[in-house]
């Protein structure tokens, strides 16, 4: 079934009042991030619940703050939104998966400013095709497709950046690569299949359970 909405974990954070007031008001509003919703070529967008009732949907991750003290990283606020979201939505359907391996770790983010920032990790966003019976115009399922990983960064700011982007910690077993280093890893791009059958003996696949040929 095809799904435009998603549940998030709950965020507590806050919402720039120029997203939501006057464009020159430099304020924020607390509340919760609680959904998100994926429209392809478009920015991911998230809805927010005020702590004076009010609802706000379909807002994007630029809007959002963690904290008070946040690095505001461009006046421009489209290029604020490039440096959090690298690519925009792949398809119209997303899942959202809070990987217990990955909770709470820190990670290295490389931005579109060619700038590293750091954070941690909250949960992932992936985007898929929907309805088989529907025109797929997306490219979710394609080889190098991406996910978005959802990090609270330590700057005040939110980003959901794709894997190849990311430097994980974990003491137990990483040694982080140097950012000046970064391992020259290709993308498996191979459309693999496990029923690769010898039918030769036979046109059904279950031929070959009763009747293989004698070894020699």
């Amino acid at each position: 079934m095809a799904q435009l909405n998603a549940n998030t974990p709950y965020i507590g954070c806050y919402i720039r009042n120029k997203y939501i007031f006057n464009s020159d008001d430099d304020g924020l509003t607390e509340g919760y991030i609680f959904g998100v919703k994926s429209m392809i070529n478009r920015p991911m967008h998230f809805h927010f619940q005020s702590n004076f009732g009010a609802i706000f949907w379909q807002m994007p991750l630029s809007a959002f703050v963690s904290s008070e003290e946040f690095d505001p990283l461009s006046d421009d606020e489209e290029k604020r939104l490039s440096i959090l979201q690298t690519w925009d939505c792949q398809a119209n359907n997303i899942a959202v998966t809070c990987f217990g391996f990955l909770q709470n770790k820190r990670v290295d983010v490389f931005c579109r400013d060619e700038k590293w920032r750091s954070g941690k990790y909250i949960f992932t966003i992936d985007d898929y095709e929907g309805d088989l019976n529907e025109l797929n115009i997306g490219y979710s399922n394609d080889q190098d497709s991406k996910c978005y990983h959802f990090i609270g960064l330590d700057d005040g700011n939110f980003c959901i950046p794709p894997n190849n982007l990311l430097r994980w910690h974990n003491p137990d077993f990483i040694v982080p690569y140097k950012k000046d280093d970064v391992p020259k890893v290709k993308i498996f791009k191979e459309q693999m299949t496990s029923e690769d059958i010898d039918r030769t003996f036979g046109n059904s696949p279950y031929f070959f359970y009763n009747n293989l040929p004698e070894k020699e």
